[in-house]
């Protein structure tokens, strides 16, 4: 389910029911054969978040993405950052803590020209297109210093990122990689 390369920008579909044709709204096509699922949370992509560098949360109903105890709607996060929208795991993958308050971070030399989002509990940082972790912005303070030192072994995990689509419908769709 964890996605680690390519855009992440949201892409348009152009091809059939199957979703093998899309087209990146930043330009380009990338032919493709990934499963590209309905998200239930979200009629049309003008419900998209609109401003700039704010996590929106968004309820997919993806089974997949569904965790009872953690997750129970399929909740993933939503960031449009300049002419992109990305699309992350709600949770952090360090800490587990929903990232509904995380920081987006402009791009620094380390994830150029990709912007950065920061957990605002244990202050993880990941590159916001690929989830790669990155050198975090600051350190946690007290609990967040604890945080990291109970979830230490889980640091260098990368936060799962997703594609997002609109279908011929205008409906959102999300593709959860391999």
């Amino acid at each position: 389910m964890k996605r680690r390369g390519g855009g992440k920008s949201l892409q348009k579909e152009l091809g059939g029911g199957n979703h093998k044709n899309i087209q990146s709204m930043s330009g380009g096509v990338m032919n493709s054969s990934k499963q590209w699922i309905p998200v239930s949370g979200m009629s049309s992509t003008a419900e998209l978040p609109t401003e700039e560098g704010k996590v929106k949360i968004v309820e997919t109903m993806v089974p997949a993405l569904m965790d009872k105890a953690t997750n129970p709607t399929g909740a993933v996060a939503v960031v449009k950052y300049g002419p992109n929208t990305y699309c992350t795991s709600i949770s952090c993958a360090s800490c587990k803590i929903p990232m509904t308050k995380a920081r987006v971070l402009e791009a620094n030399e380390e994830t150029d020209p990709d912007p950065r989002l920061a957990c605002d509990f244990c202050s993880a940082t990941y590159n916001l297109r690929t989830g790669e972790r990155v050198t975090s912005v600051e350190k946690g303070g007290l609990m967040g210093g604890i945080v990291k030192g109970l979830f230490s072994k889980a640091d260098d995990n990368p936060l799962p990122v997703y594609e997002l689509g609109e279908s011929k419908q205008g409906k959102v769709v999300i593709n959860l990689g391999s």
